[in-house]
């Protein structure tokens, strides 16, 4: 085998080829986006109770179905808010979940079986498992038109644009946002109902009577078969207006349309309203299915666009607000470029280390290496994204390590006068062993990223598996193809010009000589100075702050506005809109897209979306011109509604990297009583707002909200017929409406809501002046038997996972790390006295990374086991294997060090880094020690045997040190806060430990190989 890769240069031709297609083809077919697809695991549960507070929302609908849900064993968190008339739980499930349909199918079964447990008004719950998903486009429909808006008819558009994309090959879901629920109103004039002796219930059963959409039964005979239905179902306005109600004392028929007013129009109050750039629209957000190429679908998307604009009327206008494959394309433009820009340094560094005819043989590794990963994403469906893309500029250094190692191994032979094929030969099968070993102990070093469970392990998972294909491949081919193109063009003539050889350094080369001398004349004194310096990094790593990810670094940012929780939607809507007068003053500003009521669609792959349905809410997506304009709004624009806004909590936020987090700190403070907790966080709060760089609180245990009280007389209402569930019925109908029939237009069904006219219904003084009807038919007015009055009750109850808790969220000047603020919190919480059965934890981005953490580190066990066994089958040693793990451990120092050194943080991305690093030590020092193994002098201790054999392994370790600090430069050099850390913790980390291993390595492998020389001597037989 080895002779046809040297002598036949068709075969290596042939292997170069399927390479080149099996890559190119993969590049075409593999899926493209911007980032990695994290799994949802979230999904919420929603239940309208209309009319009711929160603690009874809590009690008969929350603490229901959450006990109900519980059975589900892949449940991780649930958490809850029990607002008036609504209920919102947020179900989590854990991270070893990878296929969640099955789950939520089980969720809904188990909401289905506890329906008949709630009230029958909230036995409406709605399982959402489709809010954790980033969206690939997000477009919107406005009205284009002085004429007054018509958001019924964007409605109807919308969703007609809706089941156009819904079809397009790839899309997995779209959904509406802002859009009107469109009814058919009834506004009744109560004095002539009260006339006339009616109710709403009982003018709704009459519609619902009169709508005879129902099969009147059939004809069948010997002959044909006819279906039978009554005429007269509900179909227009007019006809609703004209369903008689009564016939009075003269004979004369009262229709509905003679004591109401028949309208169509949008449902009030609306659930949510949606406003794109200043003016009311309809929301329109497509995701594409993950296995797709990007590119190409959102193709189709504008294609389907471009064909339903040109039939919209002209005062209608779709917009793009959102695509991922702008920011795709640009992101992927950008790690190519970086990709590129590392090939070259690498190029050029190995010019001039290896010569130029062995630097291009090691070179082509490079895009071979770059192909046979793309072919091995592409078989175990590894999409194209910024990770994966990534992980192949991480493995630039990394795939030209073998190939440098064998090329130069070939080339030192062909000097000593070996053939072409013996010098191939020799070289694998002194090589293969030891390069097995440490290709092998890197990719068990990269494991624990692929293992990790959960969102962070999904997020830069993509990095270690391409890597890992990368390590595979650089093995595999540089000793196939790379060894037998090196053999096949090696040359043994020594009188070779600096350009074909390399250049040499003989003075670098005599000082590392002298310096490894100095350190194998005192290897004990030398071991210890060196250890100092990895110490310092350890220490020096308590002195960083620590950060879960850096922000984002998109021309995108979001807005968030919380009011007092009894604000209505429209009172929402008018700060927002005076919000947003602001925002669109501003030049850098080029898109802003509001959601009152609610949360705008994901427009980034981790935004929670735990609004719904909070009228007293409304979110923004904000797209400005660059990201250092985003930077720069972010604090101007916090500082600005900050002082014109105090009646308002506005917070102006970064997209943030990896898992979601609702608050950079929170506190968690669980017990029983309501009022404790909100004494409690109040003490929190205040000691939050006594935190340098902390700008907002808030508390997930909501203030008050007005409820109007009626406090009826149970004696006269017994007098009069009614009970107390009667006249709560009859107020409900009379306020909120009843259903009475529907009327269905060509595919929408508009429901026919009948209710007392406005101005029955606005203020609290009109209420007494409601008739209520008794069994008897007789009127009654409600002041007659009740009285009101206005007190305050909860607005909001939250729990988690079964226990009431107030979380105190903190928000944090933008670009001050989270942990600086949460170290000065830790210090001051002891002034929070608990009283007994309450509890405080610690939530935010500290609870996520040491989760995070934590899921990294689970498999590290079975990770360091496999990593022991190779190396100890490698060298049959345990000393060695000591050495080498001692080596990884200094590494991990080391890299500390050069990411304190540069002022970065400590965050999961450093963590990774350090993982790849000391992957990168074992590498060096397995090949070290191979070296010395190889030669009996050097096992015997030797000291010039030693020092020869280092310098001349030291020639491609330093080739491999410098290519793989090439390698990562551009990462470095692009900026941001995402890669730089993580490329400095790996580049810097690898500068010095080469600096060190080379001395360290061989200084242990004396004092290790001495005694045991030294322990052989006296067990061995004494001769008489």
């Amino acid at each position: 085998m080895i002779k046809a890769f040297v002598e036949n240069g068709r075969l290596a031709s042939l292997m170069i080829a399927l390479l080149l297609v099996a890559g190119l083809g993969a590049i075409s077919s593999l899926p493209r986006t911007e980032d990695p697809t994290i799994t949802n695991r979230f999904a919420s549960v929603i239940t309208q109770y209309p009319g009711a507070s929160a603690e009874r929302v809590e009690a008969l609908v929350t603490e229901v179905l959450e006990n109900e849900l519980r059975r589900l064993e892949e449940l991780k968190l649930v958490q809850s808010t029990s607002r008036p008339g609504i209920s919102v739980i947020q179900l989590e499930l854990k991270d070893t979940v990878l296929d969640t349909a099955p789950v939520w199918s089980r969720a809904r079964d188990l909401i289905a079986d506890s329906k008949y447990q709630l009230p029958t008004s909230a036995q409406n719950s709605l399982l959402d498992d489709q809010t954790g998903y980033a969206n690939t486009a997000i477009l919107g429909l406005v009205w284009n038109s002085d004429a007054p808006i018509r958001t019924d008819v964007l409605n109807r558009y919308a969703k007609e644009l809706q089941s156009k994309l819904r079809v397009l090959n790839g899309t997995d879901f779209v959904k509406l946002s802002g859009t009107p629920d469109e009814e058919i109103l009834v506004e009744l004039d109560g004095n002539k109902i009260s006339q006339l002796k009616l109710t709403p219930a009982s003018i709704a059963s009459i519609l619902s009577n009169a709508d005879s959409k129902i099969s009147a039964g059939e004809i069948n005979n010997a002959t044909f078969k006819a279906l039978i239905e009554v005429s007269g179902e509900l179909d227009s306005i007019t006809r609703v207006s004209e369903v008689p109600l009564k016939i009075d004392a003269s004979g004369q028929i009262i229709r509905l349309g003679d004591v109401a007013n028949v309208s169509r129009q949008p449902k009030t109050p609306a659930t949510s309203i949606a406003l794109i750039n200043g003016e009311p629209g309809v929301l329109v957000s497509a995701r594409m299915i993950d296995n797709n190429r990007v590119d190409k679908w959102q193709a189709q998307v504008s294609q389907v666009v471009e064909s339903y604009s040109a039939n919209l009327p002209a005062n209608i206008d779709v917009q793009w607000l959102f695509d991922q494959q702008g920011y795709t394309s640009v992101r992927l433009g950008d790690l190519v470029i970086n990709l590129i820009q590392g090939f070259l340094i690498i190029l050029f560094v190995l010019m001039l280390t290896l010569g130029l005819r062995n630097a291009v043989i090691v070179a082509l590794s490079l895009p071979l290496t770059a192909l046979f990963t793309l072919a091995c994403m592409k078989y175990t469906g590894l999409p194209i994204h910024q990770m994966s893309v990534t992980g192949l500029v991480v493995a630039l250094g990394n795939m030209v390590d073998n190939a440098i190692v064998i090329v130069d191994a070939i080339a030192q032979r062909r000097k000593q006068g070996l053939t072409k094929l013996e010098a191939v030969s020799k070289t694998l099968h002194h090589l293969w062993l030891p390069l097995a070993g440490s290709t092998i102990t890197t990719m068990l070093a990269f494991a624990p990223i692929v293992l990790m469970p959960g969102a962070a392990g999904e997020f830069v998972g993509g990095i270690a598996i391409s890597v890992m294909f990368a390590l595979l491949g650089s093995y595999l081919i540089s000793h196939t193809i790379i060894a037998g193109l090196a053999g096949r063009f090696s040359q043994d003539n020594e009188s070779m010009a600096w350009y074909q050889k390399g250049m040499a350094f003989p003075r670098l080369g005599h000082a590392f000589k002298v310096s490894l001398r100095f350190g194998l004349s005192k290897p004990l004194l030398t071991a210890i100075l060196i250890g100092i310096l990895p110490v310092s990094g350890f220490y020096a790593s308590t002195k960083m702050t620590e950060q879960f990810f850096p922000p984002s670094d998109r021309d995108m940012f979001q807005i968030e506005v919380y009011l007092a929780p009894h604000v209505s939607l429209d009172n929402t809507l008018k700060q927002v809109k005076s919000i947003d007068e602001r925002l669109e003053s501003i030049d850098d500003v080029e898109m802003i897209t509001w959601v009152v009521g609610g949360n705008t669609p994901s427009f980034y792959y981790n935004p929670t979306q735990r609004q719904q349905g909070a009228t007293n809410y409304a979110q923004a997506m904000v797209k400005v011109t660059d990201f250092n304009a985003a930077n720069r709004l972010i604090l101007s624009l916090q500082q600005e509604f900050d002082a014109d806004f105090p009646q308002a909590q506005i917070l102006v936020r970064k997209l943030e990297q990896g898992p979601p987090f609702n608050a950079p700190v929170e506190l968690r403070i669980y017990g029983p009583s309501l009022d404790t907790l909100n004494q409690l966080g109040e003490q929190a709060r205040g000691l939050l707002m006594d935190t340098e760089d902390v700008i907002h609180t808030r508390a997930t245990l909501s203030a008050g909200s007005p409820k109007v009280w009626l406090q009826i007389n149970e004696d006269a209402s017994l007098m009069s017929g009614l009970s107390l569930s009667d006249i709560a019925k009859q107020i409900e109908m009379a306020t909120t409406g009843i259903i009475g029939g529907s009327i269905l237009e060509q595919t929408e069904s508009l429901p026919v809501r009948v209710r007392l006219a406005d101005t029955s219904r606005e203020e609290a003084t009109r209420l007494a002046e409601l008739n209520l009807v008794s069994s008897q038919g007789d009127t009654i007015p409600l002041s007659a038997v009740s009285q009101n009055q206005i007190n305050v009750s909860r607005g909001g109850i939250p729990r988690r996972n079964g226990e009431r808790v107030n979380t105190i969220e903190a928000y944090i000047v933008s670009g001050v790390l989270p942990g600086k603020v949460l170290n000065d919190v830790k210090r001051r919480l002891e002034q929070i006295e608990l009283p007994s059965g309450y509890h405080l934890e610690i939530g935010g981005e500290s609870a996520k990374r040491d989760e995070a953490v934590g899921n990294l580190l689970s498999n590290i066990v079975a990770v360091v086991t496999l990593l022991l066994a190779t190396v100890v089958l490698s060298f049959n040693s345990f000393r060695l294997t000591a050495i080498i793990l001692l080596s990884a451990f200094q590494s991990a120092g080391l890299g500390l060090l050069a990411v304190y050194l540069f002022g970065y943080p400590f965050g999961f991305t450093v963590i990774i880094g350090l993982l790849g690093l000391m992957g990168l030590a074992i590498n060096a020092a397995i090949v070290i020690l191979a070296e010395l193994e190889d030669v009996p002098e050097a096992r015997l201790g030797n000291k010039d045997t030693i020092i020869a054999l280092v310098s001349g392994c030291g020639r491609h370790i330093g080739s491999t040190t410098i290519t793989t600090i090439g390698g990562f430069l551009p990462l470095i050099i692009a900026g941001g806060g995402f890669w730089p850390p993580f490329a400095i913790a790996i580049a810097g980390g690898t500068l010095l430990t080469t600096m060190l291993s080379l001395i360290w390595v061989p200084t242990m492998y004396l004092i290790l190989m001495k005694k045991k020389q030294h322990n052989s001597e006296i067990l061995s037989p004494v001769q008489v």
